[in-house]
């Protein structure tokens, strides 16, 4: 798995162990699906259809691993502009520290206005992915949080 999809595929685990957390036993299998075929998987959950190793459940993990693409890359663009600014050499490690537990470096941590932006953009994407509104908006909650708190 390439860099950026293990970018998409951590912050999807993270996401989900507060929005879906019964779906992290199946998430490497529903990720592999998914990155072989992100719109079929997306579009097969959608359906309520197995996701192609049997699952005949109705999965979010294909939805999340979508919306993960998206916020990875806004997370990018914003971390780009700091990064060449403050002359950091690798823009996925600065993306990196943000998932970590521990306290990245000040100037690449997200404001209140681009917490509330990202969350923004997750919602719309969610909602365009056909998710019901609570299922967009824990979504879209959780992949914030899982890199951003005012604490």
């Amino acid at each position: 798995m390439d860099e950026e999809r293990a970018l998409i595929a951590d912050l999807a685990q993270l996401a989900l162990a507060q929005a879906a957390p019964e779906e992290l036993a199946v998430f490497d299998e529903s990720a592999e699906e998914y990155f072989a075929d992100p719109e079929a998987a997306v579009s097969a959950a959608n359906k309520g259809q197995a996701v192609g190793f049997g699952l005949e459940l109705a999965m979010i993990t294909p939805a999340a691993l979508a919306l993960g693409s998206v916020f990875v890359q806004a997370l990018v663009a914003i971390v780009s502009e700091r990064a060449l600014s403050a002359g950091a050499r690798s823009v996925s490690g600065q993306v990196r520290r943000l998932l970590r537990s521990e306290r990245p470096d000040p100037q690449f941590m997200l404001s209140a206005a681009q917490a509330a932006g990202l969350k923004q953009t997750m919602l719309g994407r969610a909602q365009a992915l056909g998710l019901p509104e609570p299922q967009a908006a824990l979504l879209a909650e959780s992949f914030v949080g899982a890199l951003w708190s005012e604490a």
